[in-house]
This record gives structure tokens, C-alpha cells and sequence, in this order.
């Protein structure tokens, strides 16, 4: 079976490309990002792709182009006749609305990771993108409300004609099972829970020996409402909540932290004023952004890794927990239980007093830090083996595939 890749978000279509490849499928897949762009790129997350690429994976940065996005028939004739001699594809990002052009009969999983849902589907969203686009500033008001209206209808267009959906949980993102919901009106359609991670070369880790208590978080930060333009309240991160807790744990207790962030996000400079005017910026040790792999050596060393407290979901915190490394956060366990079908390990908060009572029960208690990062480790790799996912794919894609030539 021969499946084609469009649309490379965070590279989490790679890594699903990178599983069917493993488990025995043609691939053929693409990527629009420059070299600048390392997070969508396959070399991001490992060291077995290199550039230049292996044969089945085409660089092709004219993807990026707006005019070739809306209009692939004129400008990406190519990459339809690439995708249309495939058995099924799997589309991300702006590669949704490719499936005007492809035929019919070839099978599609809309995989869907957040803006290209919740932002880019959404009239207003595109709106205000559209009007506050400095390369737009000489088009007429009117001409971009009627562009953000064609390119919306398309992208929702290309969803609805998709076999499967793959998005979070219903529930955990209310707003995009709302627009979901719009897309295909009273249609059914069948859905797949993704929240699946990477679980290979992720090995357990047992407690740093630090003399101080050492905290991380590689959430960006993006908390101070209103946001602008093409953001929505609900991906508010609440890292606000993570620094007033941690001030609040001070004011309680005559001891040091040793606190490491990273300056990731639009509100990096406001929280730093926050922490200054909170009195504990001497505890902060700042890094620039980094790659992945450098990550992980801040998450083992860490005593204890901080999620998004906010309306956002956990995602890159079940890296943390692999690792065996507990992790607080807003877990939304009303959701994960229901779809898991056990309680969730993450050290569940949303305000900061929730988050002061978890930090005392760490510090105080070593066992326990240990005991919930073993079994951290052990819900993640139970639940969230982003091989489940792939094979889930796989063989989705081959029964509809044999029935067709059956």
C-alpha cells in the first residue's frame, strides 16, 4: 500500500510516516519548511534522517506559498499527480484542503493538530489575519474578507470529504469538536482519539540527586489575555498560575529553588516581570530555545517538570513522564480517565494553591516523586505509544483499500 504525506506539523506527520514505513508501507512524503524551521522538519527528531533526504521524502518549499496552498491545480500539479497514484493519504495543516483535488476514491485521514482546525477553519480567525497582514495592507478590505471566505470553504471542504478524522478526545478541546460539529452538520463521521507521543529512545530515569529541588518547564508561555490575532483564549497555557505558586510555596517556606525556563512564547517578557515583581528571579535560570534532544537532558535533570496549568491540554509533558519524571499540570482527568479507563498519574492542578500542595508533597516526600514517575512512565507507554496510532492507520487504510479492489 502506497500512502502519500502532505502537511508537516511539529513533525507528527513524519514520525506516523516514519511508523507506516517501519511496518512495511510505501511512503511518499513532503516538506514545505526551510531549514530555519527544525520543528517541522524530519531531522528534528532524529538522527537517522539526514539532509540531503532519502528518495521517498520531497523537499519542496513552494508548499508554503499561499497562491499554491488555495490553488494546487495551477501551481502544484506535480504533487496532485504524486498523490493521486497513491492507494490513501494522510493530509495536515493546509494539506486538508488538497482533498478537493484528489479523486474521490482514494481514501484520506484528515490528521488534525490544532490550527489548522481551530484557527485557520474558523471565519473570523482568517479575518483578522487577513486584515492585519502587512503583505495584504494595499488589498482592499473587502477583496481579503472574500479571500478568508474562499480559503475557509475550502479548508472545511477538504475535511468533510476525509474517511477518518484523527483529533484529541471529544471534550478536550470543546471549540474544535464545536467546529467539527459545523463541518459536517448531521453527517456522522468516524474519529480517532489522538494524543499519542513518540515512546522509542525515551528510557526511565531515576530521580536526579539534586541538593536543591530543581524545576522545569518547556511550556512556551502564553497566559496574558487578550491574545492577538489567529490565537484563541482556549490555548491559554496559564504559566501565570506556575509563577504565582512558586511564590507562593516561598512565602511558606524559607528555601531555595532552582527554577529553569525556557524563553518560548509571546508572553516570555511579561513573565518575567511577574517574576521579578514577585521577588524570585534570582531562582530563575533562563535558556534559549533548543533542540529536542537537549531537552531531555534538562527533563532528567529536573526533579519535578511543570505542564500548562491553563484551558490547553498536556502533550509535550507525557515526554517528561516517560522519562520518570512527575509532572504537574492541568491533566483534564474528567476527559483522559473516561478515554483511558484509569486515573491519570499527572499531579493534577489549576489554581496556586493546588500546585503549593503538590511542590510540598514532592520536596517532602522523595518516595513519592519516584513512585509517580514510574508510573507516569508506565500510563504513557500504556496509553499513548504513538505505534497504536500508526497501526491503527495502517490498517484502517488497508480495509478500505482490499475492499475497494475486491
Amino acid at each position: 500500500m502506497k500512502v502519500g504525506f502532505l502537511g508537516n506539523t511539529n513533525n507528527y506527520p513524519f514520525i506516523i510516516a516514519s511508523q507506516l514505513k517501519n511496518l512495511g508501507c510505501e511512503v511518499v512524503m513532503y516538506v514545505d519548511a526551510p531549514a530555519s524551521e527544525m520543528l517541522n522538519r524530519p531531522e528534528h527528531y532524529t538522527h537517522n534522517i539526514s539532509y540531503p533526504y532519502p528518495r521517498w521524502i520531497i523537499e519542496k518549499l513552494s508548499l508554503r506559498k499561499s497562491h499554491h496552498i488555495h490553488f494546487p491545480q495551477i501551481f502544484e500539479r506535480t504533487v496532485l499527480k504524486e498523490l493521486n497514484s497513491c492507494d490513501a493519504v494522510i493530509l495536515n495543516n493546509y494539506g486538508h484542503r488538497f482533498k478537493n483535488f484528489i479523486n474521490p476514491s482514494i481514501p484520506s485521514i484528515s490528521m488534525i493538530s490544532g490550527s489548522d482546525l481551530e484557527i485557520m477553519a474558523v471565519i473570523e480567525n482568517v479575518v483578522n489575519l487577513k486584515l492585519n497582514n502587512e503583505k495584504l495592507k494595499l488589498v482592499p478590505v473587502f477583496l481579503k474578507k472574500l479571500y478568508a471566505n474562499f480559503s475557509v470553504n475550502q479548508l472545511r471542504k477538504g475535511i468533510a470529504k476525509a474517511s477518518l478524522i484523527s483529533y484529541f478526545p471529544e471534550g478536550l478541546v470543546p471549540f474544535g469538536d464545536l467546529i467539527l460539529k459545523e463541518i459536517f452538520g448531521n453527517k456522522p463521521f468516524k474519529r480517532f482519539n489522538h494524543l499519542h507521543v513518540v515512546t522509542d529512545g525515551f528510557q526511565y530515569h531515576p530521580p536526579a540527586d539534586n541538593k536543591i529541588f530543581r524545576i522545569f518547564s518547556f511550556t512556551r508561555f502564553m497566559w496574558k489575555e487578550p491574545f492577538p490575532p489567529g490565537l484563541n483564549t482556549w490555548e491559554n497555557k496559564g504559566n501565570d498560575i506556575m509563577i504565582r505558586s512558586i511564590a507562593l510555596f516561598l512565602s511558606k517556606h524559607a528555601m531555595t529553588l532552582d527554577i529553569h525556563l525556557i524563553e518560548k512564547g509571546i508572553h516570555v517578557n511579561q513573565t518575567k516581570q511577574l517574576i521579578n515583581e514577585l521577588g524570585f528571579s534570582a531562582m530563575v535560570t533562563w535558556h534559549k530555545e533548543m533542540p529536542f534532544k537537549e531537552l531531555q537532558g534538562h527533563i532528567i535533570n529536573a526533579d519535578v517538570v511543570f505542564e500548562q496549568l491553563g484551558t490547553h491540554f498536556i502533550s509535550g509533558g507525557f515526554y517528561a513522564m516517560l522519562m520518570g519524571r512527575p509532572v504537574i499540570g492541568n491533566a483534564n482527568p474528567m476527559i483522559l480517565d473516561r478515554v483511558t479507563g484509569e486515573q491519570t498519574p499527572v499531579c493534577h492542578a489549576r489554581t496556586p494553591e493546588e500546585v503549593c500542595n503538590w511542590l510540598q508533597k514532592l520536596i517532602s516526600d522523595k518516595s513519592l516523586a519516584e513512585s509517580i514517575g514510574k508510573k507516569s512512565r508506565k500510563y504513557v507507554l500504556d496509553n499513548f505509544d504513538i505505534k497504536s496510532e500508526s497501526e491503527y492507520f495502517k490498517n484502517y487504510l488497508e480495509n478500505i483499500v482490499k475492499t475497494k479492489y475486491d
